[in-house]
């Protein structure tokens, strides 16, 4: 009898750790296939045939839906550039460029992925209406208070973190990816 019961408590473990362990690899919000530029990260199988299997369950868990192959490339940044995590508590400066793209766009996103936004404003910038550098180079300040220039408030989270989705873009190809040159993520003062 003692067996048995220690095989009971045995299969009750085992069980108990493979579902939490199962649950903890869905939840992530970096799956296996994660690739890393400085504070920013990309995915370029999601979407694809070839996403390993805990990124499709990741997808399926969340219901987000990634950018295809041929739509373009999402990048995630949840630090600044030193790694330490971004606060709306902060003021932050984007600078620098994007790859090449046909279009892209900079989201604000609270911690559970929800886009930010005030009223009817959306915290949120696209690179056909940005203001430039004479080099191409821009500046977009993540502030609480408006600033001049290019401006987004991140005032409806405390915690947030940043997509820039790349539409039309040859970095998601097979050497495109290895090769991105992101902004940077500099954290300038805080309250």
């Amino acid at each position: 009898m003692p067996t048995i019961i220690a095989l009971f408590v045995g299969l009750g473990v085992s069980l108990a750790l493979g579902l939490w362990t199962a649950w903890l690899a869905v939840r992530s919000p970096s799956p296996i296939d994660a690739i890393t530029f400085g504070a920013w990260q990309a995915w370029p199988n999601a979407g694809t045939d070839v996403a390993d299997p805990y990124s499709r369950a990741r997808l399926a868990r969340s219901g987000e839906i990634p950018l295809g192959s041929g739509e373009g490339l999402a990048l995630l940044a949840q630090t600044d550039d030193a790694g330490a995590p971004l606060t709306a508590r902060c003021d932050y400066r984007i600078a620098g460029q994007t790859p090449p793209a046909r279009l892209w766009t900079l989201t604000l996103e609270d911690a559970a992925g929800r886009v930010l936004s005030e009223g009817d404003e959306v915290a949120a910038i696209g690179g056909d209406v940005i203001l430039r550098g004479p080099d191409g180079s821009f500046e977009i300040v993540l502030s609480r208070t408006p600033k001049p220039g290019n401006w987004i408030s991140p005032d409806a989270a405390e915690r947030f973190r940043i997509i820039i989705r790349l539409y039309d873009t040859t970095a998601r190809g097979a050497t495109g990816v290895s090769t991105l040159t992101m902004p940077r993520i500099v954290r300038e003062r805080c309250a």
